[in-house]
């Protein structure tokens, strides 16, 4: 029935409104029988024709306009503005604007009330985003509260946001809205690191409260600051996004330092008990000194140079490994020295480190089995400068026995014959 008084008041011509009422005197319209027609059984709660007569081809009407749940008339948008519902997130129903010329019924939305609207829903969103939520103190606002954690030497804090909407509210643009319906839509519940996210646009919220909160209307500084709310929570976002990959980062970095220096340190480890036949084979240079016989004595030495090879090999086969394994951490390093610049300064520095100390001890690793490789020669070695100083007789006479006999096979068979 509201349309009803809606198109008898649009066809009076959208007259001013006075105390409630609204007067036409003038020609007698289709428009408007039409319109007195509709309204014949009008109920009482949608207003009432308090007035109607008709002389001299003049129609003289006043129309009791609804001032109600069930209807009401507003002059201007302003004055809709201050509508105690829109402080609690409701936009009212069964509404006519004058100045717009608009019913809540109608197709179109002007601007003006799409941005009270948007209003209205902040404050609804607001409410389900709060830490805290008084809606019965106030008859024309929600008391919503928002926290600060301690910081350093200051305290925690907590403030009142009142959602008092007037008239001074409709000078601003609120964008971006659907960023909070994506926080609090109960579907993304489940989704990774959304009561971060919750929290970080909460302190977005109340950092500008507590910025301005010297001023009267915080709700309004809360609208007129929201370009710098959603610039803090996206900053705060991206600050938590970094630290928590830096954070994956480190703990990978830590991981893998202890994997390569783990397998380099097991590298000499898996050779310990192998190379202690060094010393051992040193010994036997004892018994070859002591030795009787030559035989004897080249049994020895051959056992002395089959150690020697043996450890050789060993050695060659873990330094193998060493460089596989220092190759196989500059492969996975790689990424990260690529990406070295985009690290906090000290993540940089613990990757630094990381490289140095692997790297140093790859280099440890190499020293060592230089120096155990050449130590494997000594067996070998010793034993043939042993032998040949024990049997340098037996050896020279050998020389000079083989030196003969191959001087021999090369003369020629004439100046043997008689």
């Amino acid at each position: 029935m509201f349309s009803y008084v809606v198109a008898l008041y649009r066809a009076m011509g959208s007259p001013l409104i006075q105390g409630g009422v609204a007067s036409y005197e003038g020609p007698s319209t289709p428009e408007i029988i039409a319109a007195l027609q509709s309204c014949q059984n009008l109920q009482p709660a949608f207003g009432r024709i308090q007035h109607q007569d008709e002389h001299d081809g003049l129609l003289e009407i006043e129309l009791r306009l609804p001032s109600n749940e069930f209807g009401r008339f507003y002059t201007s948008v302003y004055e809709l503005a201050r509508t105690g519902s829109l402080g609690k997130g409701l936009f009212p129903k069964n509404i006519y604007v004058s100045d717009l010329a608009w019913a809540d019924f109608d197709d179109d939305e002007p601007e003006p009330i799409k941005a009270l609207k948007r209003v209205c829903r902040l404050v609804e969103l607001l409410a389900m985003l709060a830490i805290g939520v008084d809606k019965e103190s106030s008859p024309d606002a929600c008391n919503l509260f928002f926290a600060l954690p301690p910081d350093g030497a200051k305290p925690p804090r907590t403030f009142l946001l009142p959602t008092h909407v007037d008239d001074q509210l409709l000078g601003h643009e609120l964008r971006h809205m659907s960023l909070l319906e994506e926080i609090l839509n109960r579907k993304n519940e489940n989704k990774a690191h959304l009561s971060e996210r919750k929290l970080m646009i909460r302190m977005a919220i109340a950092s500008v409260i507590e910025k301005f909160e010297s001023e009267k209307n915080l709700f309004l500084v809360v609208v007129r600051e929201w370009n710098e709310i959603l610039s803090t929570y996206r900053a705060n976002l991206q600050t938590y996004v970094y630290g928590f990959s830096f954070e994956k980062v480190r703990r990978e970095l830590a991981q893998a330092e202890i994997d390569y220096g783990t397998k380099l340190s097991g590298v000499l480890g898996d050779i310990a008990g192998k190379m202690l036949a060094l010393p051992i084979s040193l010994a036997g240079l004892l018994p070859l000194k002591n030795s009787s016989s030559p035989f004897e004595a080249f049994v020895l030495v051959l056992g002395m140079i089959v150690v020697s090879v043996i450890l050789l090999a060993i050695l060659h086969n873990q330094i193998l490994q060493t460089k596989r394994l220092l190759h196989s951490f500059n492969v996975v390093f790689d990424d990260f020295k690529d990406k070295i610049k985009t690290y906090p300064p000290k993540l940089q520095r613990l990757l630094r480190i990381t490289i140095h100390q692997v790297e140093k001890q790859g280099q440890t690793l190499e020293n060592t089995f230089r120096l155990l490789k050449a130590l494997s020669w000594l067996p070998g070695t010793g034993a043939v400068l042993v032998a040949l100083v024990k049997y340098w007789d037996v050896f020279w006479t050998a020389i000079v026995t083989v030196l003969s006999i191959s001087a021999a096979s090369n003369i020629d068979p004439i100046f043997l014959a008689p």
